[in-house]
């Protein structure tokens, strides 16, 4: 048992040393698609005998499948002529093992099943050197099998394996160049308007998912062949990726030359907050020629790059620019608050209730100034920032003011054009 295991051991160790594994395209079903004019590194060596249960080798044409490696190829949609060559061929050169290379073209009326090949080219015997196969006048849109395998010349008693370059051609496997183009915008484009690019394809059969990038950053990815972005700057580079055919895939790329954008802006500012019944001034900000503000109704100047507004209920305002070209539109929103209560009175008597005048909603303005009076019109009270903790607590310069009716303005300093709101307040104690 011992002996076994060692002998076990060695035939892995040279199995292994000499590419012994199973090859990947040993089997028919397990064939390697060949490409157009694309070259490929090949081997037969390890492959198998024709005892392999699915590697359908049970064949003879010129040669025995015993040993076989397969490979796989369509004709192109016209059909025709086909030519596969081989060459860089490399022996293993081991005692009682031959030194050349059998190969031929199979058609198989059920996929992989040796009972209905047919040989469709010349049958190589063997060759220790370059060699091609070729058939001729084959049918469009057809699957083909190349299968190769190692002679036994020369007395030799174990098929010959070799490593071998392998290139195909001809009128029925070339395929026409793929061509990929992108039709788009002939002149300048207006800002943030929507812009179409479509990609245009030839000799393109099977086409995958188009991949669009602006200055090399992946914008979009589309099933049609159509594109529609509103996000171009100027100098933006769109390009497409794509590729064609499910067997062999060819990928494609091509980038559309540097779009020109109108350089038309527009800013309607920030938005802004107004106490109800108060108007705020709109500032925009363009390099267009002519503007409007909408909606009109609660402006007095619509036609300006500013304006005022009064309005009655919180309102989104567009500011509109135009230049002998373009159009551009920008949003702003007005927000009308009417969260301010006002207490009528306070009772600063230290009972912990009530002993400040609390204006409930004054933290939405931080900036907020109140100013108090007394019935003569003298300042009592001035105070920047009001807050809870900063509210009027009934005292001028620190000692209590005498119960009775006062009167205040609250600026709540929104912008320079904010009324101040007024009214009286009572101190009770």
């Amino acid at each position: 048992m011992r002996f076994l295991a060692v002998k076990v051991l060695l035939i892995s160790f040279l199995c292994a040393i000499e590419g012994f594994a199973q090859l990947a395209n040993d089997a028919c079903a397990t064939a390697t698609s060949l490409c157009p004019s694309v070259g490929v590194s090949g081997s037969n060596i390890g492959a198998t005998a024709a005892t392999c249960p699915t590697c359908e080798d049970n064949f003879t044409f010129c040669f025995s499948g015993t040993n076989s490696v397969w490979y796989q190829f369509n004709t192109n949609v016209t059909g025709g002529d086909v030519a596969f060559t081989f060459s860089n061929l490399n022996f293993n050169l081991q005692a009682n093992r031959g030194n050349q290379l059998q190969a031929t073209i199979v058609q198989a009326v059920v996929p992989c099943d040796a009972a209905t090949y047919a040989m469709v080219s010349n049958c190589e015997a063997g060759s220790a050197g370059a060699f091609t196969i070729s058939a001729t006048g084959l049918p469009a849109n057809t699957t083909y099998y190349l299968v190769v395998n190692g002679a036994k010349n020369g007395g030799a008693t174990l098929p010959a394996e070799a490593t071998f370059d392998l290139i195909g051609s001809g009128t029925g496997f070339d395929r026409p160049p793929a061509g990929l183009s992108i039709g788009g915008p002939t002149m300048t484009v207006c800002p943030q308007t929507p812009t179409s690019f479509t990609a245009y394809l030839v000799n393109c059969t099977d086409t995958s998912d188009f991949y669009w990038s602006v200055n090399g950053t992946l914008r979009a990815v589309t099933q049609s062949s159509l594109w529609l972005t509103s996000e171009l700057q100027n100098g933006d580079v769109v390009s497409v990726v794509c590729s064609c055919f499910n067997i062999c895939p060819d990928t494609l790329t091509y980038t559309y030359p540097a779009v020109s954008v109108d350089p038309l802006t527009v800013d309607a500012g920030p938005d802004l907050t107004v106490q109800a019944g108060g108007s705020v001034q709109l500032v925009g900000t363009s390099n267009g020629t002519d503007f409007m503000w909408n909606p009109t109704q609660t402006l007095n100047t619509p036609y300006a790059i500013s304006t005022y507004a009064t309005p009655e209920q919180t309102t989104v305002y567009t500011l509109t620019a135009l230049n002998a070209n373009c159009a551009l539109s920008d949003e702003m929103t007005v927000f009308v608050s009417d969260n301010l209560t006002i207490p009528g009175s306070f009772s600063p008597n230290g009972d912990g209730h009530n002993d400040k005048w609390v204006i409930e909603g004054i933290e939405f303005y931080p900036d907020a100034q109140v100013v108090v009076y007394d019935r003569w019109g003298q300042k009592i009270a001035d105070i920047a920032g009001y807050s809870l903790t900063k509210a009027w607590d009934g005292t001028n310069k620190g000692k209590p003011v005498s119960d009775g009716v006062y009167f205040y303005s609250l600026d709540l300093r929104l912008n320079n054009d904010t009324k101040p709101l007024k009214g009286s307040i009572t101190v009770i104690r």
